[in-house]
């Protein structure tokens, strides 16, 4: 496909005007038509600020600046490093090749100019330039459009004023932290107020990460207003969402999940899981991981799920995360795994007793090679003492 020249700028800097002339009419023939002249170095990088060219067909030899300087002061300047230049010469030496590259020549046309030549030389560059401006601006455009998508994401997360709203009117400690492994991810998670006395927590991670996570995320929030929490048990409501998830989610997608409510009044934590990582228990001295095996959402619309129940009193607490909380190192370089995190939170612990999330993220961050290669999710519930 050929690429019109229409809207390209040539600057042509030659001393000679039968060359200049000579020039104009050999790149018209490339539809080019917006064409300016310069008689030396000197006048051509005035010319290069007002005319702004997509290309320089250069003079190497020329009075007051030659094109070499002309070359040479272009490239100084971040404006101009790419900008192309074809340098014609008399000389065609491999000396003299040499010099123009030296410079910061682009290319070079021997003369005398053979019209063909100069056509495809000129026709490759500019074609190259705009190749390389319409991938650049592509590229900005998908950034500013992942930036974007990025802040949508995390608004669907639970805001630090809401969290230090809900911990002081159930007498909780709420602690999170969340981060994506490219610009974004597949986790989520959510506490949901259910009444005075009840309150339930959500954690969820969607196979794989980037963009197709992201969107299964978007699914997932607008699907959760749809199943009410309040009157169901969390095996029930897992079993909805899964339903529903599957419904959506393309083949091969699919998301683990741990659903708790936790009632203040009785101290009773009941949830119900579908293959997330384990999450830790604290009461008193005694620190577990809970069993959380269960058929992935959106797998099966056949799956089913079961209720545990266990004490969280006063002073307790349960720690959620995603996968890539067991993909860090243990002082012996391996993943630490499910057995490793009772001793990261029990270090976090020593640490930090009132707030142990904070340690346990420089830990995780001191053993873990960046960019993360899973997204990560960390969720510290307790209860105040």
């Amino acid at each position: 496909m050929t690429i019109s020249l229409s809207d390209c700028r040539v600057l042509i800097v030659d001393d000679n005007e039968f060359n200049r002339k000579s020039l104009s009419l050999v790149i018209r023939r490339a539809g080019i038509t917006q064409i300016a002249f310069a008689e030396n170095g000197a006048e051509g990088l005035a010319v290069v600020e007002s005319f702004r060219p997509d290309l320089v067909l250069l003079d190497v030899d020329m009075p007051v600046m030659d094109g070499l300087e002309m070359c040479r002061t272009l490239r100084r300047s971040a404006t101009h490093q790419e900008l192309p230049i074809l340098f014609q010469t008399a000389l065609d030496s491999d000396e003299e090749q040499v010099r123009c590259f030296d410079a910061g020549g682009s290319d070079f046309i021997s003369k005398p100019i053979k019209p063909g030549e100069c056509v495809a030389r000129v026709r490759h560059q500019l074609e190259k330039r705009k190749l390389f401006a319409d991938l650049a601006a592509f590229r900005e455009r998908v950034q500013r459009e992942l930036k974007h998508a990025q802040a949508m994401q995390l608004s669907l997360l639970p805001e630090e004023r809401r969290l230090a709203e809900i911990a002081e009117r159930y007498g909780l400690v709420l602690d999170a932290h969340f981060e994506t492994s490219s610009e974004l991810g597949g986790d989520f998670w959510g506490i949901y107020p259910l009444d005075d006395r009840r309150i339930g927590f959500l954690i969820i991670d969607f196979a794989g990460h980037g963009i197709t996570a992201a969107i299964n995320t978007f699914r997932l929030h607008t699907l959760i207003d749809r199943f009410p929490m309040q009157h169901v048990a969390p095996s029930q409501w897992l079993t909805q969402l899964n339903g529903a998830l599957k419904d959506v989610l393309p083949t091969g997608q699919f998301a683990t999940a741990f659903f708790a409510v936790l009632d203040l009044a009785t101290d009773t934590l009941t949830y119900a899981a579908a293959g997330s990582p384990n999450p830790l228990l604290g009461v008193g001295s005694e620190i577990r991981l809970l069993e959380s095996a269960g058929l992935v959402l959106g797998a099966s619309r056949r799956a089913q799920y079961s209720d545990q129940s266990l004490r969280l009193p006063r002073g307790g607490f349960l720690f959620l995360y995603s996968d890539a909380l067991i993909e860090c190192a243990a002082p012996d370089q391996r993943p630490i795994g499910q057995a490793g995190v009772p001793d990261l939170v029990r270090e976090a612990l020593a640490a930090d007793r009132s707030r142990p999330l904070g340690p346990m993220m420089e830990r995780f961050y001191a053993r873990t090679s960046l960019p993360l290669r899973d997204d990560l999710t960390a969720v510290w519930i307790a209860r105040r003492a």
